[in-house]
């Protein structure tokens, strides 16, 4: 039925109540003070129940009741206290020593019983949700471990080469869990034509990553069909670049939100000849892309107004086109960098073209590390509410004879994730 440890100095107390407690069906251990208790207890790591009497020489048991219950104690006690005395002054200073009952010692036997099953239906309880606590510890160390796998392989994703033929590439991403919603990233389509995109799925966490990972791999999927960024045609060059508001179209196609799925994302998706530095490019519910001008630093805010991607089956979007000149700087950020917040203040867009204008003489691999750390700064604080990311893409110009990417590859960036 259970344990008892039974601690009394007085043999014949001992005895008796041993002998009741053993009719009961409990299996009873004796100690004669607090010091040899606590030698019990040390030996019989399964008793969890103490019922103790109150004066006894030496250790006694108010003092061996803090012993038990104080936090360097190796298992939980459940500890009544026996006591002749049968005062509130008494009461409240063996219940204020940590005791989870108080039990006068001429109360009845059959009294005593009821508290004692009371106190194993406690102690149970205590020990169940204990138990559970250590499952959910060790289901939440699994997950954490699954989470940091996946963040260390996002690591290993990271090109090497942030210098195209053309074009210098700087990207941050901050995860404001372990891993987060945003994506951002580049596709050669062919010798002359790069794409970029920046796309940041609505929340955090594993169902967002889960499926910006999953757009990710419809933008870089390819099949003797084509891909939704280029597909065959039966003249020369033999395929077709698919423009950035087609692009658009056919993942909000892909990604209808309905009962089971809510997720949905906004996005920028570019493509930049790098030969004639024409850029075209489309949004969908994203914060507007910036064009910093190489000639005076000016900067201005691009883009059209769209709807997010996977919330609505009749929208359409469209294509802009801009010029640059070489040394031209293309921004696309997420959202929780202008949102960023410091006490009522955020960031704001305002705050962000007023950066990226400061910034201007910096070299562009250092451009959005440069920007985090301010926009950092300016929150006094290394944690973000919201996934941050950021991607500045310059056009260089054209240089004759450098080394081509691989067209074939399709590579994810994302720049620093912190835990």
């Amino acid at each position: 039925m259970g344990e008892i440890l039974l601690v009394d100095d007085n043999r014949a107390t001992r005895m008796f109540m041993a002998t009741v407690l053993s009719k009961r069906g409990y299996t009873v251990t004796t100690a004669s003070d607090g010091a040899q208790a606590l030698k019990v207890l040390d030996e019989c790591k399964n008793i969890q129940f103490v019922l103790s009497d109150w004066m006894m020489p030496g250790m006694d048991g108010i003092e061996l009741c803090d012993r038990l219950k104080s936090g360097d104690y190796s298992r939980y006690i459940f500890f009544v206290l026996l006591s002749g005395k049968d005062d509130h002054e008494s009461i409240v200073r063996g219940i204020n020593a940590g005791a989870d009952d108080f039990v006068v010692k001429d109360t009845k036997v059959e009294e005593i019983i009821a508290r004692i099953q009371a106190g194993f239906r406690t102690l149970a309880l205590h020990n169940e949700v204990l138990h559970q606590k250590l499952e959910l510890d060790q289901a939440y160390a699994t997950i954490k471990k699954d989470l940091d796998s996946a963040a260390d392989l996002i690591r290993k994703l990271l090109p090497s080469k942030k210098k195209l033929n053309g074009v210098e590439l700087s990207y941050v991403s901050v995860p404001s869990a372990q891993i987060g919603g945003d994506m951002l990233g580049y596709i050669q389509l062919d010798d002359n034509n790069v794409a970029f995109y920046l796309l940041d799925v609505a929340g955090h966490g594993v169902s967002s990553a889960l499926m910006s990972f999953s757009v990710q791999q419809s933008l870089s999927a390819h099949s003797e069909k084509g891909s939704i960024v280029k597909f065959p045609i039966p003249k020369y060059p033999y395929y077709r670049i698919t423009p950035p508001h087609e692009v658009l179209n056919q993942l909000n196609k892909i990604y209808q939100s309905d009962d089971d799925n809510l997720l949905y994302f906004t996005m920028v998706y570019a493509v930049l000849n790098v030969k004639t530095g024409l850029l075209s490019y489309s949004v969908a519910g994203h914060p507007p892309p910036v064009w910093l001008h190489s000639k005076g630093g000016n900067a201005e805010f691009v883009g059209q107004d769209g709807f997010v991607i996977g919330a609505f089956d009749f929208v359409d979007y469209t294509t802009s086109t801009i010029q640059l000149e070489p040394g031209d700087k293309f921004w696309v950020y997420s959202d929780g960098l202008t949102e960023a917040e410091n006490g009522e203040q955020q960031y704001t867009e305002k705050r962000l073209i007023k950066t990226i204008k400061e910034l201007y003489k910096h070299p562009t691999s250092m451009l959005t590390e440069r920007l985090f750390d301010r926009v950092k700064n300016w929150q006094q604080s290394d944690q973000f509410q919201d996934d941050v990311s950021i991607l500045v893409m310059e056009w260089t110009g054209f240089l004759k004879g450098e080394k081509l990417c691989d067209s074939r590859l399709s590579t994810v960036v994302n720049a620093r994730f912190f835990k």
